[in-house]
């Protein structure tokens, strides 16, 4: 505890503090480091830390949470053997990244008193001592809630008075919150939801709510500490400019869903016709989408009954993907049409939820969904057709 042994008053054969004024509002500064989004998963919300500096000790340490590398330990990760952890970077060492990706980096002054200020740094100092001892949890330990744990712990959750919250926090679900602001990544939301259960969608209070690093300089900078002092300063210093510009895709999830219905749709209406040709080309476009639904329902059921990811206790995807239809496929006469029912009712369900505001799937999924039961559908019926033939 290097820190803790410099801001020791023995160590400096002090009893008063003449020339070391640990009291002085500017002896530590704290602030609070918000970063852009990036294109990739895990860092789709953004990124935020805390920035402590002491001028006269020349101490300068952003204190950020870091996981082991996704892209390089993806099979750790679906595991959910993924370690993270607290880190104290030197300011340029933590840019590198950002300047690199063209990421912009701006950041709040937190005003803090200075007993405040030392018991923060405290904090982080002992969290950082134990670097990547923690589960990987982009859920519950993400980067913005983190940091309200840790401000809690410092300073007391008493001694922050939260102002008015803003309307999405009351009436929005966590799920929710993250959706509305990746509503331009339709690729990273898209695959959220398979790894976003129903926990994202149970009430807590609305400091567990702070996922995203934006909603944390909104609440707070309406926060104050005791004796009235605004928590956040209300105008940022930029660190770096962004440079990076999403430019959207066409080739969305919702269109290649679409895509595949057309295709599910027409392979349906090749129960009416006896032309060979039209019967194969529907054949083959039968078992390509069942070969996607099997790989979902493969990685669904991996996810919930076998990885120990956060937040995969339980999904609503589970019910029109998972293994069972691949292991039962020889035996689908029996159960083709049942199923085909149960998937075509979770289909009616998830879209009443959207009509009604309260966000369980997006309609990418639904359609998806919808194409499984109209493959069972259709797989039932040519089932029936035999039957009949055989009598």
């Amino acid at each position: 505890m290097l820190f803790l042994l410099v801001f020791s008053i023995e160590a400096f054969g002090q009893e008063t503090n003449d020339t070391v004024n640990r009291m002085a509002d500017d002896f530590i500064r704290v602030s609070l480091v918000v970063c852009d989004p990036d294109d990739v998963l895990y860092s789709t919300l953004g990124h935020s830390a805390l920035h402590l500096e002491c001028p006269m000790f020349e101490l300068d340490e952003i204190f950020t949470y870091e996981g082991e590398n996704v892209r390089d330990e993806i099979w750790t990760f679906l595991k959910g053997e993924l370690k993270m952890g607290l880190f104290a970077l030197p300011p340029e060492i933590f840019l590198e990244s950002y300047i690199e990706r063209g990421r912009g980096v701006r950041e709040y002054t937190i005003n803090l008193d200075p007993l405040q200020e030392q018991k923060l740094w405290e904090v982080l100092d002992n969290r950082a001592a134990e670097s990547l001892s923690l589960p990987y949890d982009y859920f519950h330990r993400g980067c913005a809630k983190a940091l309200v744990q840790v401000m809690h712990e410092a300073i007391g959750k008493n001694a922050i008075h939260y102002g008015p919250w803003p309307e999405k926090f009351v009436k929005k679900t966590q799920r929710e919150i993250v959706r509305d602001f990746i509503t331009d990544a339709p690729w990273e939301e898209f695959f959220l939801y398979f790894l976003i259960g129903t926990e994202g969608d149970k009430r807590c209070p609305y400091e567990q709510k702070v996922i995203v690093p934006t909603d944390l300089v909104d609440v707070w900078q309406r926060a104050t500490l005791d004796g009235g002092q605004p928590m956040l300063d209300s105008m940022p210093r930029v660190i770096l400019e962004g440079t990076r510009h999403n430019e959207g895709t066409w080739c969305t999830p919702l269109f290649v869903s679409i895509v595949l219905l057309v295709l599910a749709l027409g392979s349906l209406a090749t129960l009416w016709t006896n032309n060979r040709t039209c019967i194969i080309v529907g054949t083959v476009i039968d078992y390509l989408l069942l070969v996607i639904e099997a790989i979902i329902g493969l990685f669904m059921t991996y996810l919930l009954f076998f990885s120990s990811l956060p937040c995969t206790d339980w999904n609503w995807l589970i019910v029109p993907f998972n293994i069972f239809p691949a292991i039962g496929w020889l035996w689908r006469k029996y159960w083709a049409l049942p199923y085909a029912a149960i998937v075509f009712i979770w289909c009616i369900v998830m879209m009443c939820e959207l009509f009604w505001g309260h966000v369980l799937m997006d309609w990418a999924h639904i359609i998806l969904a919808f194409i499984f039961f109209v493959l069972l559908l259709k797989q039932g019926m040519r089932e029936l057709k035999i039957e009949r033939m055989k009598e």
